[in-house]
Protein backbone atom coordinates (compact mmCIF):
# COMPACT_ATOMS: atom_id res chain seq x y z
CA UNK A 1 0.00 0.00 0.00
CA UNK A 2 1.48 3.49 -0.66
CA UNK A 3 -0.22 7.24 0.03
CA UNK A 4 0.61 10.38 -1.91
CA UNK A 5 0.72 13.21 0.58
CA UNK A 6 1.86 16.25 -0.86
CA UNK A 7 3.97 19.31 1.22
CA UNK A 8 6.90 20.87 0.21
CA UNK A 9 8.16 18.76 -2.99
CA UNK A 10 11.88 20.59 -2.04
CA UNK A 11 12.47 18.54 0.75
CA UNK A 12 12.84 14.45 -0.22
CA UNK A 13 15.16 11.79 -0.24
CA UNK A 14 18.63 11.90 -1.36
CA UNK A 15 20.08 8.59 -1.31
CA UNK A 16 23.58 10.26 -2.21
CA UNK A 17 23.54 12.02 1.46
CA UNK A 18 21.18 10.20 3.43
CA UNK A 19 23.32 7.26 4.57
CA UNK A 20 25.87 9.48 5.75
CA UNK A 21 23.52 11.88 7.42
CA UNK A 22 21.81 9.15 9.25
CA UNK A 23 24.78 7.84 10.66
CA UNK A 24 25.71 11.01 11.88
CA UNK A 25 22.37 11.77 13.82
CA UNK A 26 22.20 8.02 15.33
CA UNK A 27 25.96 8.45 16.47
CA UNK A 28 25.59 12.15 17.71
CA UNK A 29 22.18 12.18 19.60
CA UNK A 30 22.70 8.73 21.21
CA UNK A 31 25.93 10.03 22.20
CA UNK A 32 23.44 12.35 24.02
CA UNK A 33 20.92 10.29 25.38
CA UNK A 34 23.06 7.96 26.78
CA UNK A 35 25.05 10.93 28.76
CA UNK A 36 21.68 11.71 30.00
CA UNK A 37 21.02 8.51 30.83
CA UNK A 38 17.79 8.83 29.28
CA UNK A 39 16.56 6.21 27.28
CA UNK A 40 14.21 3.97 28.64
CA UNK A 41 13.72 0.42 28.53
CA UNK A 42 10.47 -0.31 26.47
CA UNK A 43 12.74 1.67 23.84
CA UNK A 44 15.57 -0.60 24.08
CA UNK A 45 13.43 -3.58 23.95
CA UNK A 46 11.59 -2.57 20.32
CA UNK A 47 14.75 -1.42 18.93
CA UNK A 48 16.64 -4.25 19.72
CA UNK A 49 13.73 -6.52 17.81
CA UNK A 50 14.41 -4.20 14.58
CA UNK A 51 17.73 -5.32 13.40
CA UNK A 52 18.59 -1.80 12.18
CA UNK A 53 21.82 -1.14 10.43
CA UNK A 54 22.21 2.08 12.07
CA UNK A 55 24.88 3.74 9.17
CA UNK A 56 21.94 3.66 6.60
CA UNK A 57 18.10 4.81 6.32
CA UNK A 58 16.00 1.66 6.72
CA UNK A 59 13.30 1.42 4.40
CA UNK A 60 9.36 1.20 4.89
CA UNK A 61 9.32 -2.95 3.77
CA UNK A 62 12.14 -4.59 6.08
CA UNK A 63 10.95 -2.38 9.11
CA UNK A 64 6.82 -3.70 8.02
CA UNK A 65 8.76 -7.42 8.19
CA UNK A 66 9.85 -7.09 11.30
CA UNK A 67 7.14 -5.65 12.89
CA UNK A 68 4.10 -7.95 11.58
CA UNK A 69 5.83 -10.71 13.60
CA UNK A 70 5.45 -8.50 17.05
CA UNK A 71 2.67 -6.30 16.66
CA UNK A 72 1.29 -6.32 13.07
CA UNK A 73 1.87 -2.57 12.17
CA UNK A 74 2.44 -1.72 8.66
CA UNK A 75 4.64 1.41 8.02
CA UNK A 76 3.61 2.91 4.53
CA UNK A 77 6.09 4.78 2.56
CA UNK A 78 5.02 8.16 1.19
CA UNK A 79 6.18 10.59 -1.81
CA UNK A 80 6.09 13.62 0.67
CA UNK A 81 5.61 15.17 3.89
CA UNK A 82 2.46 16.92 6.06
CA UNK A 83 1.53 16.39 9.75
CA UNK A 84 -1.84 14.65 9.55
CA UNK A 85 -4.78 16.03 11.19
CA UNK A 86 -5.18 14.11 14.39
CA UNK A 87 -8.45 12.28 13.45
CA UNK A 88 -6.94 11.40 10.85
CA UNK A 89 -3.76 9.65 12.05
CA UNK A 90 -5.55 8.32 14.54
CA UNK A 91 -7.84 6.48 11.69
CA UNK A 92 -4.84 4.76 10.61
CA UNK A 93 -3.12 3.81 14.06
CA UNK A 94 -6.46 2.21 14.93
CA UNK A 95 -5.70 -0.17 11.70
CA UNK A 96 -2.26 -0.42 12.68
CA UNK A 97 -0.86 1.44 10.02
CA UNK A 98 1.71 4.39 9.94
CA UNK A 99 2.68 6.43 7.44
CA UNK A 100 6.84 7.38 7.04
CA UNK A 101 7.89 10.52 5.69
CA UNK A 102 10.68 11.37 2.73
CA UNK A 103 13.32 13.00 3.67
CA UNK A 104 16.15 12.44 6.35
CA UNK A 105 16.69 15.90 7.99
CA UNK A 106 20.36 16.91 7.94
CA UNK A 107 23.08 17.04 10.89
CA UNK A 108 22.70 20.94 11.40
CA UNK A 109 18.71 20.04 12.18
CA UNK A 110 19.33 17.74 14.57
CA UNK A 111 18.13 19.37 17.72
CA UNK A 112 15.18 20.65 15.77
CA UNK A 113 13.33 20.15 12.41
CA UNK A 114 10.39 22.16 11.43
CA UNK A 115 8.90 19.39 8.87
CA UNK A 116 7.92 15.31 10.00
CA UNK A 117 11.04 13.54 8.94
CA UNK A 118 11.93 10.17 8.58
CA UNK A 119 14.36 10.14 11.49
CA UNK A 120 11.59 11.31 14.08
CA UNK A 121 9.16 8.69 12.36
CA UNK A 122 11.82 5.48 12.52
CA UNK A 123 13.64 6.38 15.79
CA UNK A 124 11.00 7.81 17.38
CA UNK A 125 7.85 5.88 17.07
CA UNK A 126 8.86 2.24 15.79
CA UNK A 127 10.80 0.60 18.18
CA UNK A 128 7.42 1.51 20.42
CA UNK A 129 5.42 -0.33 17.60
CA UNK A 130 6.82 -3.57 17.44
CA UNK A 131 6.51 -3.84 21.46
CA UNK A 132 2.63 -5.01 21.97
CA UNK A 133 2.16 -3.50 25.32
CA UNK A 134 2.45 0.17 23.98
CA UNK A 135 0.42 -0.98 21.04
CA UNK A 136 -2.54 -1.92 22.71
CA UNK A 137 -2.28 1.71 24.86
CA UNK A 138 -1.85 3.60 21.62
CA UNK A 139 -4.96 1.49 19.23
CA UNK A 140 -6.92 1.63 22.69
CA UNK A 141 -5.76 5.86 22.44
CA UNK A 142 -6.58 6.03 18.83
CA UNK A 143 -9.91 4.42 19.11
CA UNK A 144 -11.02 6.32 22.11
CA UNK A 145 -10.25 9.35 19.86
CA UNK A 146 -12.21 8.39 17.20
CA UNK A 147 -15.06 7.70 19.14
CA UNK A 148 -14.62 11.28 20.66
CA UNK A 149 -14.52 12.61 17.59
CA UNK A 150 -17.68 10.98 15.84
CA UNK A 151 -19.85 11.97 19.16
CA UNK A 152 -18.13 15.85 19.29
CA UNK A 153 -17.04 14.97 22.93
CA UNK A 154 -15.34 18.12 22.92
CA UNK A 155 -14.08 17.65 26.76
CA UNK A 156 -12.77 14.04 26.01
CA UNK A 157 -10.80 14.99 23.03
CA UNK A 158 -9.39 17.86 25.13
CA UNK A 159 -7.68 15.32 27.15
CA UNK A 160 -7.12 12.62 24.17
CA UNK A 161 -5.00 15.45 22.86
CA UNK A 162 -2.94 15.95 26.04
CA UNK A 163 -2.16 12.38 25.94
CA UNK A 164 -1.16 12.25 22.69
CA UNK A 165 1.03 15.57 22.54
CA UNK A 166 2.02 15.66 25.98
CA UNK A 167 2.37 12.09 27.11
CA UNK A 168 3.21 10.30 23.57
CA UNK A 169 5.22 12.64 22.15
CA UNK A 170 6.78 14.73 25.62
CA UNK A 171 5.97 12.46 28.00
CA UNK A 172 8.51 10.93 30.80
CA UNK A 173 8.20 7.54 32.46
CA UNK A 174 9.30 6.55 36.17
CA UNK A 175 11.60 2.97 36.19
CA UNK A 176 13.40 1.52 39.10
CA UNK A 177 16.62 3.10 37.57
CA UNK A 178 14.94 6.58 37.76
CA UNK A 179 12.81 8.96 35.11
CA UNK A 180 13.43 8.29 30.99
CA UNK A 181 12.16 9.67 28.23
CA UNK A 182 9.25 7.97 26.79
CA UNK A 183 8.05 10.73 24.37
CA UNK A 184 9.00 10.03 20.87
CA UNK A 185 9.94 13.39 19.89
CA UNK A 186 13.19 13.01 22.53
CA UNK A 187 14.49 9.93 20.28
CA UNK A 188 14.99 12.81 17.65
CA UNK A 189 15.59 15.94 19.07
CA UNK A 190 17.38 18.01 21.40
CA UNK A 191 14.07 19.03 23.16
CA UNK A 192 15.45 16.10 26.04
CA UNK A 193 18.10 18.22 27.40
CA UNK A 194 15.45 20.75 27.78
CA UNK A 195 12.80 17.91 29.65
CA UNK A 196 15.99 16.28 31.48
CA UNK A 197 16.03 19.91 33.82
CA UNK A 198 14.13 18.87 36.72
CA UNK A 199 12.93 22.21 37.15
CA UNK A 200 10.79 21.54 33.56
CA UNK A 201 9.12 18.36 34.88
CA UNK A 202 5.98 17.97 36.31
CA UNK A 203 3.89 14.44 37.71
CA UNK A 204 0.94 13.57 35.59
CA UNK A 205 -2.12 14.11 37.40
CA UNK A 206 -4.63 12.37 35.07
CA UNK A 207 -7.71 14.40 36.86
CA UNK A 208 -6.27 17.87 35.25
CA UNK A 209 -5.55 17.18 31.94
CA UNK A 210 -9.11 19.63 30.62
CA UNK A 211 -7.03 22.66 32.53
CA UNK A 212 -4.20 21.68 30.64
CA UNK A 213 -2.09 24.04 27.42
CA UNK A 214 -2.39 21.49 24.73
CA UNK A 215 0.78 20.83 22.66
CA UNK A 216 2.43 23.41 20.43
CA UNK A 217 4.65 21.43 17.50
CA UNK A 218 6.41 24.74 16.91
CA UNK A 219 8.88 25.16 19.67
CA UNK A 220 9.92 23.44 22.52
CA UNK A 221 7.20 22.81 25.40
CA UNK A 222 9.18 23.69 28.74
CA UNK A 223 7.09 22.07 30.67
CA UNK A 224 7.13 18.02 30.66
CA UNK A 225 5.09 15.36 32.66
CA UNK A 226 6.53 12.29 34.46
CA UNK A 227 3.99 9.58 34.53
CA UNK A 228 3.58 6.12 36.50
CA UNK A 229 3.44 3.31 33.70
CA UNK A 230 1.83 2.06 30.83
CA UNK A 231 -0.78 0.72 32.87
CA UNK A 232 -1.48 4.24 33.73
CA UNK A 233 -2.21 5.56 30.89
CA UNK A 234 -4.49 2.18 29.71
CA UNK A 235 -6.12 3.45 32.66
CA UNK A 236 -6.79 6.79 31.86
CA UNK A 237 -7.62 6.13 28.18
CA UNK A 238 -9.96 3.48 29.44
CA UNK A 239 -12.07 6.33 31.92
CA UNK A 240 -12.15 9.02 28.65
CA UNK A 241 -13.17 5.88 26.62
CA UNK A 242 -16.05 5.13 29.32
CA UNK A 243 -17.21 8.85 30.21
Amino acid sequence: MKCRIMFKPCRTFDPSCDDKNWQWLFNKHFQDMQSLNAICTLWINGFSKLGMDNSKRPHADALTKVAQKYTGFEFIQTDSNIILEQIDWYKLIAKKQMPLTSFVRTPEELHYCDEPDLWHDVMGHIPYLVEEEYVEMYCSLAEAYIMAFEANDTESLKELDFLGGLIIELGLIKEPSGIKAFGSTFYSSGEMFEAFKPENQINFDPQNMKSEVGYDRSKFQGKYYVFESLEQLQQVINRIGRS
